[in-house]
């Protein structure tokens, strides 16, 4: 199996949200922020939590302390709600492993995403979920289960638990590589969204955006040399899944 990434690489790295499965993005963002307020109503009302949760994002995207993005996320809740972290930890839970099932219509099943990484596996590629790790474990095997997705095909899955850094800093690429044990060529990251995904470059990480434009990619990205933008079909031609067809460009 070889394509334009040359020999097939070791672990294939996969974006979740857009790639692995679809996103209605709009309403994301509007139910995702009302359901986590409807998580902690009992706490504080909801109008305060909604003031509140940007920050706390805001902060967890930035961390740069030894604590997992989750456990950064529970003293955070914890110190802005006035409740014992363990509580705000309990809530947390709570809210992405029952309340999240409100956003299921967000995430519709990518049938070319099922396919490919059903040829993968085939293939004996490792595969990898690297979403950004802003969230518990919870929320993103729901996600792959609702994309028709078995999350044990999956070799590791990032998530709140298990990191400390998150996208689109490069820091996380590093973080993912060393605990993968991989060297940045054994692998390709494949993702939708050229702010977040294309980092990896800058990681030595070849990549390929679907569906984004060339001009969307960061410079610094860009000019690593890494990065490839197309469709499915170009994608399984990059992955030398398929042939490159004669009108292919």
């Amino acid at each position: 199996m070889t394509g334009a990434v040359g020999q097939h690489p070791r672990t294939v790295l996969w974006d979740l949200d857009g790639t692995l499965v679809g996103l209605r993005k709009r309403t994301f963002k509007t139910v995702m922020p009302l359901t986590a307020a409807l998580s902690f109503r009992d706490l504080t009302p909801p109008h305060r939590f909604l003031r509140i949760l940007p920050g706390i994002m805001r902060q967890v995207r930035g961390n740069d302390t030894e604590h997992t993005n989750t456990d950064l996320m529970v003293e955070l809740l914890a110190r802005g709600l006035g409740v014992p972290a363990e509580i705000a930890r309990l809530r947390l839970g709570r809210l992405t492993e029952v309340d999240f099932a409100r956003l299921r219509a967000c995430f519709p099943a990518l049938p070319a995403a099922v396919a490919t990484v059903a040829d993968l596996r085939a293939a004996g590629v490792a595969q990898v979920v690297a979403t950004n790790p802003l969230w518990p474990l919870a929320s993103a095997t729901t996600r792959l289960g609702w994309g028709g997705h078995d999350p044990a095909d999956f070799d590791f899955i990032t998530s709140g638990e298990t990191m400390r850094r998150s996208k689109p800093r490069v820091e996380f690429y590093h973080e993912l590589l060393e605990r993968l044990a991989v060297e940045p060529r054994q692998c390709v990251m494949i993702g939708n969204d050229a702010a977040n995904d294309a980092p990896a470059a800058r990681a030595g990480i070849p990549v390929f955006l679907i569906g984004a434009a060339k001009s969307a990619v960061p410079e610094e990205c860009s000019r690593t040399g890494l990065v490839s933008t197309g469709n499915w079909p170009r994608l399984r031609e990059w992955l030398g899944i398929e042939e490159r067809s004669c009108s292919s460009s």
